[in-house]
């Protein structure tokens, strides 16, 4: 499957749009710049006239930065561990929807944009908080502490609820009058273009921008976006042989039966779609449009929308997927690691077999609501009574189809039903009476998403999990392992004594064709092995290397060579700290045992596997899964 993007139809939008609405445009170009590219779409919309740029969290914004875009950046949705010096560091503005979040960013130096919810009921702060919060910021700010501007966001349930909302956030702006804000924004590209009234000083602009209409896929045929003067910038396309083409779920395609595809003047239909398989009817042969521009004739976004029963948004963020094994070297800058300073928790958990379990994320923000609030877009799901909603920090983008509204996520070891529809950063859990604190784990199970398939979004981690049953078969995954490593990787054993940390290096040893017999190193600090494969194999033994602090390992004592060599070190979270990436085994047992290799101890271990920095991204983790059966075969036949 190829996505190809047109970044002169984006500037060309962000321009036509300027001219419609009349006042500075915020161009969004989170979630991967709606699976367009961030950093095309980011620079696009800049060409295009764009005052600043939106994202979703410091993860993204700090993306941008590191790839060159120098403009104003806002980032609006923070996780339990964000730290607010980097977006101070960075000149990234933040949106705070909570007193202790602007609390911390406050302390941190950061610009500030308080985030009010008049209505949707998901991000910002309460309306009960409002009057503390606003007093809070005048305090603050008093104090030098920079608040610029103040920002909600509209439900679009109707005309009147969103003017309704437009007066309520007039109202607090009047409150705020003491901070002399500088910028006040409520408007999306569907409130921009169909309420003046809801424009203030800035409007933020995303679906539109990328030639997609905001209000829906109405008939399917783009035409509601054409009418705009807008150009739909993503052209997907698929190779057909008698009617199959190789992509599926997994390349981030919805379930949508009966969507057109074009093929020379032909119209076929999709009848169905698996992970790794698409077929349609008649069983054409060639090249395959799923969507583009219908101006020339190709079938639209929207039309691929109806037929899953959903919207443009959700078609092609989920593109992000796909681009990810596509020729995306304009963004390849943009590339992002899991960072719980920088971004909540989002990732997809895989067995260790690479079939998917979980999506995991954490609750972002918890606020007692009243009753009659509506939540999400078009207030489907009303609050019944005062009830405390939990905000969890995943989306569409990452996994969650907005079908997967009403279906259960585990907070505290209890299943909440999602209320509202699904957005593209984050869901709604009304938890009631219960209690519940930011940083919370949420799982979503495979079983109830399975949509999830195998498609992953862009910020999204992969983690692998499961059961390892004795020392054969750790010996086994660190051959799966060390197959895959190259010079300058760096893995890192975490678990007590008796986990089988040495039997895991044995096997990591066994794939490299290591020289010598790879032991425990706790005697003598580190061990060099030559190897078959190349690069030497260093074993280190990091308990010993703590400093008095405990923190963080001394490594100035050793002579090892991180660039040219592969790293294993045992007990080595201490040595996070030297490194840029790192591959993460943590490795439980439920009884402790007399020795470090695990060889005369059968219980079973639990084990994860996760990927740090640039060097290890989700896709390469997920590889490490994806033939142990050859690997378990490999290593029989060298024995």
């Amino acid at each position: 499957m190829r996505v190809d993007v047109d970044s002169a139809a984006i500037t060309a939008n962000v321009r036509a749009l300027r001219a419609i609405i009349g006042v500075p445009v915020c161009g969004v170009v989170k979630a991967d710049g709606y699976g367009h590219g961030a950093l095309r779409s980011a620079t696009a919309m800049l060409d295009g006239g764009a005052a600043m740029l939106g994202v979703v969290d410091l993860q993204e914004a700090l993306a941008l930065r590191r790839a060159g875009i120098d403009a104003p950046l806002l980032a609006w949705l923070h996780g339990a561990g964000t730290d607010f010096r980097v977006a101070a560091a960075h000149e990234i503005q933040v949106a705070v929807s909570s007193i202790a979040q602007l609390e911390a960013a406050a302390a941190a130096g950061a610009t500030i944009h308080l985030k009010l919810d008049t209505g949707l009921g998901r991000n910002g702060i309460a309306r009960g908080d409002r009057a503390r919060a606003i007093a809070r910021a005048i305090e603050l700010a008093r104090g030098g502490a920079r608040i610029r501007g103040a920002m909600s966001h509209l439900a679009g349930s109707s005309r009147e609820a969103d003017l309704a909302q437009v007066a309520d956030f007039a109202a607090a702006l009047e409150q705020a009058a003491p901070l002399g804000l500088e910028v006040r924004h409520l408007a999306n590209s569907q409130g921009a273009l169909a309420l003046p009234e809801a424009r203030f000083d800035l409007v933020r602009i995303g679906m539109a921008a990328y030639g997609i209409d905001p209000n829906g896929p109405a008939g399917g045929d783009g035409a509601a976006a054409a009418s705009l003067g807008l150009v739909p910038a993503m052209r997907v396309t698929a190779a057909f042989v008698d009617g199959v083409a190789s992509c599926g779920l997994d390349d981030g395609l919805l379930p949508a039966l009966g969507a057109p595809v074009r093929i020379g003047g032909e119209t076929a239909r999709v009848v169905a779609i698996d992970p790794c398989r698409l077929r349609i009817e008649p069983a054409l042969t060639g090249e395959g449009v799923l969507w583009g521009d219908p101006a020339t004739g190709d079938p639209s976004a929207d039309a691929w929308a109806a037929a899953a029963g959903t919207i443009g948004y959700e078609t092609v963020t989920r593109m992000a997927a796909a681009r990810r094994g596509s020729a995306a070297a304009a963004d390849a800058g943009t590339a992002v690691t899991a960072d719980a300073a920088t971004a909540p928790r989002r990732v997809l958990e895989l067995g260790l077999d690479g079939e998917p379990q979980r999506l995991l994320g954490e609750v972002i923000g918890v606020k007692r609501a009243e009753a009659g609030l509506g939540i999400s877009y078009g207030g489907e799901y009303v609050t019944p009574g005062e009830t405390t909603l939990a905000l969890v920090g995943l989306g569409y983008a990452d996994g969650v189809t907005r079908s997967a509204s009403g279906r259960p996520a585990v907070l505290a070891g209890e299943a909440h039903p999602i209320r509202g529809r699904v957005a593209m950063d984050q869901v709604v859990l009304d938890i009631g009476d219960r209690l519940a604190s930011v940083g919370d784990p949420v799982e979503l199970a495979h079983a109830s998403a399975p949509e999830l398939t195998g498609m992953i979004g862009a910020r999204v981690a992969v983690e692998l999990a499961g059961s390892i049953a004795d020392a054969d078969e750790m010996e086994s995954l660190g051959f799966a392992i060390g197959a895959r490593l190259r010079a300058g990787d760096a893995v890192l054993l975490i678990g007590p004594l008796g986990a089988g940390k040495t039997t895991l290096t044995r096997g990591i040893g066994a794939a490299l064709g290591a020289r010598g017999t790879v032991q425990s190193p706790t005697f003598v600090l580190a061990r060099t092995h030559r190897t078959a494969a190349g690069p030497a194999l260093q074993h280190v033994d990091a308990y010993r290397l703590l400093t008095d602090d405990d923190e963080e390992a001394e490594l100035d004592d050793l002579d090892l060579d991180l660039e040219g060599a592969i790293t294993v070190a045992e007990w080595g979270a201490p040595l996070e700290h030297a490194l840029e990436s790192w591959l993460r085994v943590e490795i439980e047992r439920p009884v402790a045992g007399d020795d470090d290799d695990g060889d005369g101890d059968v219980s079973p271990r639990t084990v994860r596997l996760s990927g740090h920095g640039p060097a290890w991204p989700a896709g390469r983790v997920r590889g490490l899964a994806a033939d142990r059966a050859a690997d378990d075969d490999e290593r029989q036949e060298r024995a």
